[in-house]
């Protein structure tokens, strides 16, 4: 897979321009849509929770290790070596996004591109896997309070009948 037209047109731009056009969500959008797509794409017979987490984790891995490997940025060495998977893709993109959104000014270093996209993708992972609880975990029961106990009223002391005056 080489680089989109899109991607290559992107690289152009400053990171504000990119952030105007993409938001702020890009990079975690294309973290989603690699998950989905590797959950779409999993043979639905093996179709597990746990399998296609760990798919999503070798996936994500895979790409980092290509791109710990790069010793000079440029967009041709971003997508070197890129497997033809839907997931692999989004996966590379969203970290070529990263880079390109980083603020300039001050200089950037390439290796926080690692830390900003495990960050998005470890919280995507955490989200996932509360929702796998949410939606397949034992159906949430009504808790049934105690009824609330009824007070005794306070019995007030009699009144003792006046004395009749003798007359």
């Amino acid at each position: 897979m080489t680089m989109t037209w899109e991607a290559f047109r992107l690289t152009s731009k400053s990171p504000g321009e990119v952030l105007l056009i993409l938001g702020p969500h890009g990079v975690d959008d294309l973290v989603r849509k690699a998950m989905d797509a590797t959950w779409r794409e999993f043979p639905e017979d093996r179709r597990t929770f746990d399998a296609v987490k760990k798919r999503v984790q070798e996936v994500f891995a895979r790409n980092m290790r290509h791109w710990s490997s790069i010793k000079k940025p440029a967009p041709a060495a971003f997508f070197e070596n890129l497997l033809p998977y839907t997931a692999d893709g989004y996966v590379r993109q969203a970290m070529v996004l990263t880079w390109m959104m980083m603020p300039r000014a001050g200089g950037r270093d390439f290796k926080d591109t690692r830390k900003i996209i495990a960050r998005v993708f470890e919280r995507n992972l955490a989200a996932w896997d509360e929702d796998n609880k949410t939606f397949s975990g034992p159906p949430a029961t009504k808790s049934r309070k105690a009824p609330a106990k009824k007070k005794t009223p306070v019995k007030k002391a009699a009144k003792k009948p006046a004395k009749k005056k003798k007359k």
